[in-house]
Protein backbone atom coordinates (compact mmCIF):
# COMPACT_ATOMS: atom_id res chain seq x y z
CA UNK A 1 0.00 0.00 0.00
CA UNK A 2 0.99 3.80 -0.75
CA UNK A 3 0.42 5.92 2.33
CA UNK A 4 0.49 9.76 2.96
CA UNK A 5 1.63 9.80 7.09
CA UNK A 6 0.44 13.74 7.87
CA UNK A 7 2.24 14.98 10.95
CA UNK A 8 1.07 18.02 12.65
CA UNK A 9 2.01 19.76 15.79
CA UNK A 10 1.81 18.17 18.82
CA UNK A 11 3.75 16.32 21.24
CA UNK A 12 2.78 13.18 20.12
CA UNK A 13 4.35 13.73 16.25
CA UNK A 14 7.43 11.72 17.29
CA UNK A 15 5.32 8.63 17.60
CA UNK A 16 4.71 9.11 14.18
CA UNK A 17 8.26 7.89 13.61
CA UNK A 18 7.60 4.34 15.40
CA UNK A 19 4.44 4.29 12.89
CA UNK A 20 6.44 5.16 9.47
CA UNK A 21 8.61 2.94 10.84
CA UNK A 22 6.19 0.04 11.67
CA UNK A 23 4.71 0.56 7.99
CA UNK A 24 7.56 0.13 6.18
CA UNK A 25 8.17 -3.13 7.99
CA UNK A 26 4.69 -4.09 6.96
CA UNK A 27 5.60 -3.79 3.51
CA UNK A 28 3.65 -0.60 2.60
CA UNK A 29 5.26 2.87 0.65
CA UNK A 30 5.23 5.60 3.30
CA UNK A 31 5.32 9.28 2.09
CA UNK A 32 5.26 12.00 5.05
CA UNK A 33 4.08 15.18 4.99
CA UNK A 34 4.95 17.70 7.98
CA UNK A 35 2.77 20.74 8.91
CA UNK A 36 4.70 23.42 9.87
CA UNK A 37 4.20 23.19 13.55
CA UNK A 38 4.83 19.05 13.38
CA UNK A 39 8.01 20.26 11.85
CA UNK A 40 8.97 21.50 15.35
CA UNK A 41 8.36 18.22 16.82
CA UNK A 42 10.39 15.96 14.25
CA UNK A 43 12.76 16.51 11.77
CA UNK A 44 11.93 15.53 7.99
CA UNK A 45 15.76 14.00 8.12
CA UNK A 46 14.47 11.81 10.98
CA UNK A 47 11.52 10.51 8.80
CA UNK A 48 13.05 10.25 5.18
CA UNK A 49 15.46 8.06 6.99
CA UNK A 50 12.89 5.72 8.41
CA UNK A 51 11.28 5.83 5.52
CA UNK A 52 13.56 5.92 2.44
CA UNK A 53 10.86 8.37 0.96
CA UNK A 54 10.99 12.18 0.36
CA UNK A 55 9.44 14.15 3.30
CA UNK A 56 7.35 16.80 2.02
CA UNK A 57 5.64 20.09 3.32
CA UNK A 58 7.32 21.96 6.33
CA UNK A 59 11.54 21.72 5.91
CA UNK A 60 13.92 24.09 7.46
CA UNK A 61 16.70 23.70 4.77
CA UNK A 62 13.61 23.98 1.90
CA UNK A 63 10.28 26.12 3.14
CA UNK A 64 7.04 25.06 2.82
CA UNK A 65 6.76 23.77 -1.11
CA UNK A 66 9.21 22.18 -3.68
CA UNK A 67 10.30 23.24 -6.75
CA UNK A 68 6.81 22.54 -8.78
CA UNK A 69 3.84 23.58 -6.29
CA UNK A 70 1.77 23.97 -8.78
CA UNK A 71 1.43 20.29 -9.15
CA UNK A 72 3.05 18.20 -6.30
CA UNK A 73 -0.83 18.06 -4.09
CA UNK A 74 -2.24 16.98 -6.99
CA UNK A 75 0.59 14.60 -7.74
CA UNK A 76 0.39 13.45 -3.88
CA UNK A 77 -2.94 13.02 -3.22
CA UNK A 78 -2.90 10.51 -6.72
CA UNK A 79 -0.09 8.44 -5.39
CA UNK A 80 -1.92 7.91 -2.33
CA UNK A 81 -3.76 4.91 -1.65
CA UNK A 82 -4.71 6.22 2.09
CA UNK A 83 -3.87 9.19 4.01
CA UNK A 84 -3.52 8.87 7.67
CA UNK A 85 -2.86 11.81 9.59
CA UNK A 86 -1.01 11.51 12.84
CA UNK A 87 -1.37 12.79 15.35
CA UNK A 88 -4.34 15.19 14.06
CA UNK A 89 -4.90 18.44 15.76
CA UNK A 90 -7.97 20.13 16.34
CA UNK A 91 -6.66 22.75 13.67
CA UNK A 92 -6.11 20.32 10.90
CA UNK A 93 -9.34 18.12 12.10
CA UNK A 94 -11.25 21.97 11.38
CA UNK A 95 -9.41 23.26 8.27
CA UNK A 96 -10.43 19.35 6.69
CA UNK A 97 -14.00 19.53 7.89
CA UNK A 98 -14.48 23.00 6.43
CA UNK A 99 -12.57 22.75 3.06
CA UNK A 100 -9.94 24.59 4.00
CA UNK A 101 -6.33 24.31 2.61
CA UNK A 102 -3.54 26.42 3.70
CA UNK A 103 -0.40 24.24 3.45
CA UNK A 104 0.42 21.19 1.30
CA UNK A 105 -1.26 18.68 3.88
CA UNK A 106 -4.72 20.27 4.15
CA UNK A 107 -4.36 21.01 0.03
CA UNK A 108 -3.59 16.95 -0.19
CA UNK A 109 -6.45 15.94 2.15
CA UNK A 110 -8.58 18.36 -0.03
CA UNK A 111 -7.82 16.63 -3.54
CA UNK A 112 -7.02 12.96 -2.61
CA UNK A 113 -9.99 10.68 -3.55
CA UNK A 114 -7.91 7.72 -1.14
CA UNK A 115 -9.66 6.76 2.29
CA UNK A 116 -8.40 9.49 4.78
CA UNK A 117 -7.94 8.29 8.60
CA UNK A 118 -7.50 10.44 11.62
CA UNK A 119 -5.97 9.38 14.90
CA UNK A 120 -6.65 12.61 17.20
CA UNK A 121 -4.20 14.11 20.15
CA UNK A 122 -4.91 16.80 22.25
CA UNK A 123 -5.99 18.04 25.68
CA UNK A 124 -8.75 16.62 27.15
CA UNK A 125 -10.88 20.04 26.96
CA UNK A 126 -10.13 20.58 23.40
CA UNK A 127 -11.12 17.02 22.63
CA UNK A 128 -14.57 17.36 24.15
CA UNK A 129 -15.02 20.82 22.63
CA UNK A 130 -18.32 20.68 20.60
CA UNK A 131 -16.57 22.06 17.29
CA UNK A 132 -13.90 19.37 17.33
CA UNK A 133 -16.90 17.12 18.32
CA UNK A 134 -18.94 18.10 15.25
CA UNK A 135 -15.21 18.63 13.01
CA UNK A 136 -15.06 15.20 13.83
CA UNK A 137 -18.77 14.39 12.41
CA UNK A 138 -18.72 15.37 9.52
CA UNK A 139 -15.19 14.36 8.38
CA UNK A 140 -17.40 10.64 9.17
CA UNK A 141 -20.08 11.94 6.96
CA UNK A 142 -17.56 12.61 4.77
CA UNK A 143 -16.68 8.12 4.88
CA UNK A 144 -13.05 9.38 6.90
CA UNK A 145 -12.49 6.80 9.75
CA UNK A 146 -11.25 8.06 12.83
CA UNK A 147 -9.30 5.97 15.64
CA UNK A 148 -10.41 7.32 18.71
CA UNK A 149 -7.71 8.68 21.44
CA UNK A 150 -6.91 6.91 24.66
CA UNK A 151 -6.99 7.81 28.14
CA UNK A 152 -4.17 8.79 30.30
CA UNK A 153 -1.60 11.07 31.53
CA UNK A 154 -1.31 13.98 29.08
CA UNK A 155 1.65 16.17 28.00
CA UNK A 156 0.22 18.99 29.88
CA UNK A 157 -0.16 16.78 33.21
CA UNK A 158 -3.83 16.20 33.15
CA UNK A 159 -5.05 13.10 33.26
CA UNK A 160 -8.14 12.24 30.84
CA UNK A 161 -8.93 11.21 26.86
CA UNK A 162 -6.79 13.01 24.21
CA UNK A 163 -4.04 10.56 24.45
CA UNK A 164 -2.98 9.21 21.22
CA UNK A 165 -3.71 5.75 20.22
CA UNK A 166 -1.47 3.03 20.25
CA UNK A 167 0.84 2.72 17.19
CA UNK A 168 0.15 -0.85 16.86
CA UNK A 169 -3.74 0.14 16.75
CA UNK A 170 -2.83 2.64 14.73
CA UNK A 171 -1.45 0.85 11.71
CA UNK A 172 -3.72 -2.09 12.10
CA UNK A 173 -6.75 0.74 11.24
CA UNK A 174 -4.68 1.81 8.34
CA UNK A 175 -4.44 -2.16 6.89
CA UNK A 176 -8.38 -2.13 7.56
CA UNK A 177 -9.35 1.26 5.57
CA UNK A 178 -6.79 0.58 2.48
CA UNK A 179 -7.36 -2.88 1.93
CA UNK A 180 -9.70 -3.59 -1.18
CA UNK A 181 -12.70 -5.33 -0.21
CA UNK A 182 -13.76 -8.50 -1.40
CA UNK A 183 -17.58 -8.23 -2.79
CA UNK A 184 -18.43 -11.49 -1.75
CA UNK A 185 -17.76 -10.70 1.99
CA UNK A 186 -18.49 -7.20 1.96
CA UNK A 187 -21.33 -6.08 4.56
CA UNK A 188 -21.62 -10.28 5.56
CA UNK A 189 -21.84 -10.94 9.12
CA UNK A 190 -19.19 -13.33 10.50
CA UNK A 191 -19.21 -15.48 14.05
CA UNK A 192 -15.79 -16.26 14.73
CA UNK A 193 -14.75 -18.55 17.54
CA UNK A 194 -11.01 -18.52 18.52
CA UNK A 195 -8.98 -19.60 21.56
CA UNK A 196 -9.40 -22.22 24.18
CA UNK A 197 -11.90 -22.46 26.88
CA UNK A 198 -11.16 -23.15 30.81
CA UNK A 199 -13.01 -25.59 32.83
CA UNK A 200 -12.43 -24.64 36.18
CA UNK A 201 -11.48 -27.17 38.85
CA UNK A 202 -11.54 -25.22 41.28
CA UNK A 203 -10.32 -21.33 41.92
CA UNK A 204 -6.42 -22.14 40.84
CA UNK A 205 -6.69 -25.38 38.95
CA UNK A 206 -8.41 -25.66 35.29
CA UNK A 207 -8.76 -28.35 32.52
CA UNK A 208 -7.84 -26.61 29.22
CA UNK A 209 -5.37 -27.58 25.48
CA UNK A 210 -2.71 -26.19 23.84
CA UNK A 211 -4.86 -23.54 21.81
CA UNK A 212 -3.97 -19.53 22.00
CA UNK A 213 -6.25 -18.58 19.84
CA UNK A 214 -3.76 -16.69 17.45
CA UNK A 215 -5.24 -18.39 14.48
CA UNK A 216 -8.51 -17.52 14.98
CA UNK A 217 -7.75 -13.97 15.87
CA UNK A 218 -5.41 -13.37 12.47
CA UNK A 219 -8.86 -15.07 10.76
CA UNK A 220 -11.33 -12.39 12.58
CA UNK A 221 -8.75 -9.63 10.79
CA UNK A 222 -8.42 -11.37 7.63
CA UNK A 223 -12.51 -11.59 6.96
CA UNK A 224 -12.89 -7.99 8.78
CA UNK A 225 -10.19 -6.48 6.34
CA UNK A 226 -12.26 -7.98 3.40
CA UNK A 227 -15.26 -5.86 4.24
CA UNK A 228 -17.04 -8.44 6.53
CA UNK A 229 -18.80 -7.45 9.95
CA UNK A 230 -17.04 -9.61 12.56
CA UNK A 231 -17.73 -10.91 16.26
CA UNK A 232 -15.41 -12.41 17.53
CA UNK A 233 -16.40 -14.64 20.51
CA UNK A 234 -12.76 -14.85 22.44
CA UNK A 235 -11.17 -17.26 24.81
CA UNK A 236 -7.75 -17.04 26.47
CA UNK A 237 -5.55 -14.06 27.07
CA UNK A 238 -4.79 -12.54 23.61
CA UNK A 239 -5.37 -9.02 22.93
CA UNK A 240 -8.30 -8.53 20.65
CA UNK A 241 -7.95 -7.28 17.11
CA UNK A 242 -8.94 -3.70 16.40
CA UNK A 243 -12.31 -2.80 15.09
CA UNK A 244 -13.66 -6.22 15.88
CA UNK A 245 -16.71 -6.58 18.13
CA UNK A 246 -14.98 -9.35 20.91
CA UNK A 247 -16.47 -11.03 23.84
CA UNK A 248 -14.15 -12.59 26.00
CA UNK A 249 -15.45 -16.09 27.32
CA UNK A 250 -13.82 -18.81 29.62
CA UNK A 251 -15.67 -21.88 29.53
CA UNK A 252 -17.39 -24.08 26.91
CA UNK A 253 -20.97 -23.15 28.01
CA UNK A 254 -20.32 -19.58 28.33
CA UNK A 255 -18.77 -19.75 24.43
CA UNK A 256 -22.04 -21.58 23.21
CA UNK A 257 -24.24 -18.59 24.92
CA UNK A 258 -22.32 -16.34 23.32
CA UNK A 259 -22.41 -17.37 20.02
CA UNK A 260 -26.19 -18.54 20.77
CA UNK A 261 -26.96 -14.60 21.61
CA UNK A 262 -25.40 -13.47 17.92
CA UNK A 263 -26.00 -16.66 15.45
CA UNK A 264 -29.70 -15.91 14.23
CA UNK A 265 -28.28 -12.41 12.75
CA UNK A 266 -25.08 -13.61 11.43
CA UNK A 267 -24.41 -14.57 8.12
CA UNK A 268 -22.03 -17.58 8.58
CA UNK A 269 -19.87 -19.05 11.12
CA UNK A 270 -16.09 -19.94 11.49
CA UNK A 271 -15.34 -22.05 14.50
CA UNK A 272 -11.65 -21.67 15.33
CA UNK A 273 -11.46 -22.59 18.72
CA UNK A 274 -10.20 -25.40 20.47
CA UNK A 275 -13.34 -26.01 22.80
CA UNK A 276 -12.20 -28.68 26.07
CA UNK A 277 -14.24 -31.48 25.36
CA UNK A 278 -14.67 -32.34 29.32
CA UNK A 279 -15.26 -30.56 32.53
CA UNK A 280 -15.24 -31.55 36.09
CA UNK A 281 -18.55 -32.86 37.09
CA UNK A 282 -18.22 -30.78 40.31
CA UNK A 283 -15.83 -27.59 40.77
CA UNK A 284 -15.03 -26.49 44.55
CA UNK A 285 -15.33 -22.57 45.26
CA UNK A 286 -12.18 -23.34 47.32
CA UNK A 287 -8.49 -24.56 46.50
CA UNK A 288 -8.49 -28.87 47.00
CA UNK A 289 -6.36 -30.02 49.13
CA UNK A 290 -3.62 -33.14 48.38
CA UNK A 291 -4.84 -35.88 49.96
CA UNK A 292 -3.45 -39.26 50.33
CA UNK A 293 -4.01 -42.15 47.95
CA UNK A 294 -5.76 -42.17 44.86
CA UNK A 295 -7.62 -39.23 43.58
CA UNK A 296 -10.49 -39.61 41.06
CA UNK A 297 -11.64 -36.79 38.94
CA UNK A 298 -15.35 -37.06 37.13
CA UNK A 299 -15.77 -35.75 33.69
CA UNK A 300 -18.80 -34.80 31.81
CA UNK A 301 -18.84 -33.55 28.34
CA UNK A 302 -19.19 -29.74 27.50
CA UNK A 303 -21.83 -28.76 25.04
CA UNK A 304 -21.12 -29.24 21.15
CA UNK A 305 -20.57 -25.85 19.88
CA UNK A 306 -20.19 -26.56 16.36
CA UNK A 307 -22.89 -28.84 16.22
CA UNK A 308 -25.38 -26.82 18.07
CA UNK A 309 -25.07 -23.98 16.18
CA UNK A 310 -25.09 -25.85 12.48
CA UNK A 311 -28.37 -27.82 14.32
CA UNK A 312 -29.92 -24.67 14.35
CA UNK A 313 -29.06 -22.61 11.07
CA UNK A 314 -31.08 -21.15 8.33
CA UNK A 315 -31.06 -22.32 5.09
CA UNK A 316 -28.66 -19.24 4.26
CA UNK A 317 -25.86 -19.60 6.75
CA UNK A 318 -23.00 -21.47 6.06
CA UNK A 319 -20.75 -23.16 8.60
CA UNK A 320 -16.98 -23.85 8.65
CA UNK A 321 -15.57 -25.79 10.97
CA UNK A 322 -11.66 -26.89 11.99
CA UNK A 323 -10.47 -30.17 12.70
CA UNK A 324 -7.64 -30.99 14.49
CA UNK A 325 -5.91 -34.20 14.20
CA UNK A 326 -2.71 -35.86 14.86
CA UNK A 327 -3.86 -38.90 12.71
CA UNK A 328 -6.25 -39.97 9.64
CA UNK A 329 -6.82 -36.42 9.25
CA UNK A 330 -8.81 -36.81 6.21
CA UNK A 331 -10.83 -39.76 7.31
CA UNK A 332 -11.98 -38.08 10.61
CA UNK A 333 -12.19 -34.47 9.28
CA UNK A 334 -14.96 -36.02 6.84
CA UNK A 335 -16.83 -37.95 9.74
CA UNK A 336 -16.98 -34.31 11.67
CA UNK A 337 -17.93 -32.61 8.00
CA UNK A 338 -20.85 -35.41 7.49
CA UNK A 339 -21.71 -35.69 11.01
CA UNK A 340 -22.02 -32.25 12.21
CA UNK A 341 -23.43 -31.02 8.51
CA UNK A 342 -21.01 -28.62 7.94
CA UNK A 343 -19.61 -26.90 4.56
CA UNK A 344 -16.16 -26.95 5.09
CA UNK A 345 -13.77 -27.76 7.44
CA UNK A 346 -9.96 -26.50 7.79
CA UNK A 347 -7.91 -29.62 8.65
CA UNK A 348 -5.03 -28.89 11.24
CA UNK A 349 -1.89 -31.18 11.66
CA UNK A 350 -1.46 -31.10 15.80
CA UNK A 351 0.56 -34.28 15.61
CA UNK A 352 3.66 -33.40 18.45
CA UNK A 353 1.74 -30.22 19.20
CA UNK A 354 2.43 -28.62 15.53
CA UNK A 355 0.30 -26.25 15.08
CA UNK A 356 -0.99 -24.74 18.74
CA UNK A 357 1.28 -21.92 18.70
CA UNK A 358 3.11 -22.17 16.18
CA UNK A 359 3.96 -18.99 13.90
CA UNK A 360 3.79 -21.13 10.66
CA UNK A 361 1.11 -23.44 9.55
CA UNK A 362 -0.63 -25.62 7.27
CA UNK A 363 -4.93 -25.78 6.88
CA UNK A 364 -6.57 -28.21 4.30
CA UNK A 365 -9.92 -27.29 3.22
CA UNK A 366 -12.03 -30.49 2.84
CA UNK A 367 -15.92 -29.77 1.69
CA UNK A 368 -18.49 -32.49 0.50
CA UNK A 369 -16.44 -32.36 -3.02
CA UNK A 370 -13.32 -33.89 -1.65
CA UNK A 371 -10.09 -32.73 -0.26
CA UNK A 372 -8.61 -28.98 -1.64
CA UNK A 373 -4.83 -27.85 -2.12
CA UNK A 374 -3.35 -27.32 0.66
CA UNK A 375 -2.78 -23.74 2.30
CA UNK A 376 0.53 -23.16 3.64
CA UNK A 377 3.18 -23.10 4.78
CA UNK A 378 2.21 -19.89 5.97
CA UNK A 379 2.60 -17.06 8.85
CA UNK A 380 -0.42 -17.10 10.78
CA UNK A 381 -1.48 -13.99 9.32
CA UNK A 382 -0.76 -14.76 5.67
CA UNK A 383 -2.21 -18.16 6.33
CA UNK A 384 -6.00 -16.51 7.43
CA UNK A 385 -5.62 -14.49 4.49
CA UNK A 386 -5.27 -17.64 2.37
CA UNK A 387 -8.41 -18.84 4.02
CA UNK A 388 -10.61 -15.89 3.76
CA UNK A 389 -9.51 -16.00 -0.14
CA UNK A 390 -10.17 -19.56 -0.82
CA UNK A 391 -13.15 -19.00 1.23
CA UNK A 392 -14.83 -15.78 -0.59
CA UNK A 393 -14.55 -17.89 -3.80
CA UNK A 394 -16.60 -20.52 -2.72
CA UNK A 395 -19.09 -18.04 -1.78
CA UNK A 396 -19.06 -16.17 -5.38
CA UNK A 397 -19.36 -19.54 -6.88
CA UNK A 398 -22.59 -20.39 -4.93
CA UNK A 399 -20.84 -23.54 -2.90
CA UNK A 400 -20.53 -21.94 0.30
Amino acid sequence: MQIILGITGGIAAYKSAELARLLVNQGHRVRCILTEAGSRFITPLTLTSLTGEPCYGANPDQGEWRANPGVEHIELARWADLVAVVPATANILGKAANGLASDLLSTVLLATRAPVLWAPAMNTGMWEHPAVQANLQRLRSFGHAVVEPGEGVLACGEEGAGKLADVAAIAEAIQVHGTPKLASLAGRRVLITAGPTREDLDPVRTLTNRSTGSMGIELARAFRDAGAQVRLVLGGDLPSPWGVETMRVRSAQQMLEACTAHWADSDGLVAAAAVADQRPEASSSEKVKKADGTETLALVRTPDILATLAANRRSDQWVVGFAAESEKHLEHAGDKLRRKGLDAVLVNDVQAGRGFGAQVNTLTPLTVQGPHPALGPLPKDQLARAVVQWWAGRLEAGKG
